[in-house]
């Protein structure tokens, strides 16, 4: 296995599956460029400098957020103006009430660290604009409700205390799949429609299998090779598929990707039977029984075992 597929597995293990397919796909410049193309409204889309947009590595969600939120944000000029994109995905399956306040901390949060900067660099205090876009594909309906509304109905003396902000909401269950199917960049047009059909059934996720098939097709010409197992790894985390009926999806694309899909299941399991042992090690069990238990040969399991504690040292 690469480096690079073996860290993605890591990364998987350790962030949610929704999130880290989210972040590999929309940290890419061509992805949010297709993006903002194809997805936003014209108004907005007109007014920002492509050439301009720029990944950041800051990232505004707080621990309370996290279990909400996973952010992606980009630099750009909105009509000749610095502004902030962040790309704000929804990774829970359900809708907690009053997103829109969580949205507001995380507004506050990125004004108050720009502003902690320029305090720190001397700079003018004027602050940039940040354009919350939410990204959502959880099965509930979002329901979008303006900062006014969740105060009730309140005297119209009262609204000028009240925050108010906007912010743009894409729904992947609002998207057809032809229309998702039919997205230029093949990256986006392959994050969205996994992360919609996510939470299916098999047999409604399998009905996706020609779209999925040929998408591989254009990712291996493209020799996008850890992307491709990516979508693996994304399958496997997050699907009722087994792998070996992932497998044989991706053997319907060709040799190079079948070895993928190939390489990706033995890693599985070599990281599931190392998982079994280290949990043995920790229950002082003997190398012997371990052995029996995952079924390697003793000399093999004592290397392991000698390289998990000199790792610990």
């Amino acid at each position: 296995m690469t480096k690079n597929l073996l860290l993605y597995y890591t990364m998987t293990n350790i962030t949610n599956p929704h999130d880290k397919f989210f972040r590999t796909s929309f940290s890419r410049l061509d992805v949010v460029r297709s993006f903002i193309e194809e997805v936003l409204p014209k108004q907005y889309r007109d007014k920002i400098n492509l050439d301009s947009l720029r990944l950041s590595n800051s990232s505004f969600i707080d621990e309370e957020l996290s279990e909400h939120l996973a952010d992606l944000v980009y630099h750009a000029e909105y009509a000749g103006e610095p502004a902030k994109i962040s790309l704000l995905f929804e990774h829970k399956s359900f809708q907690e009430d009053f997103p829109e306040l969580q949205l507001l901390q995380y507004m506050n949060n990125a004004y108050r660290e720009e502003r902690q900067k320029k305090k720190k660099d001397k700079k003018p205090k004027k602050s940039t604009i940040v354009i919350p876009i939410v990204i959502h594909h959880g099965a509930s309906v979002w329901k979008k409700v303006s900062m006014r509304k969740q105060f009730g109905n309140p005297h119209e003396d009262l609204l000028k205390f009240l925050p108010e902000f906007d912010y743009l909401l894409f729904s992947l269950n609002d998207f057809e799949d032809e229309q998702i199917a039919n997205f230029k960049n093949t990256f986006l047009s392959t994050t969205a429609m996994l992360l919609k059909h996510s939470r299916d059934e098999k047999e409604k996720l399998l009905a996706i299998e020609t779209f999925l098939i040929e998408k591989l097709k254009m990712l291996e010409s493209s020799h996008e090779n850890d992307f491709i197992s990516a979508i693996f790894y994304y399958l496997h985390s997050t699907s009722n598929l087994t792998p070996n009926e992932i497998v044989i999806i991706f053997t319907k694309v060709s040799t190079i990707v079948t070895n993928i899909a190939m390489t990706a299941t033995e890693q599985l399991r070599e990281e599931t039977t190392l998982n079994v042992i280290k949990n043995l090690i920790k229950k002082e069990v003997d190398a012997i029984f371990i052995a029996d238990v995952v079924s390697l040969p003793l000399k093999k399991v004592e290397e392991i075992i000698k390289r998990l504690k000199n790792s610990s040292n």
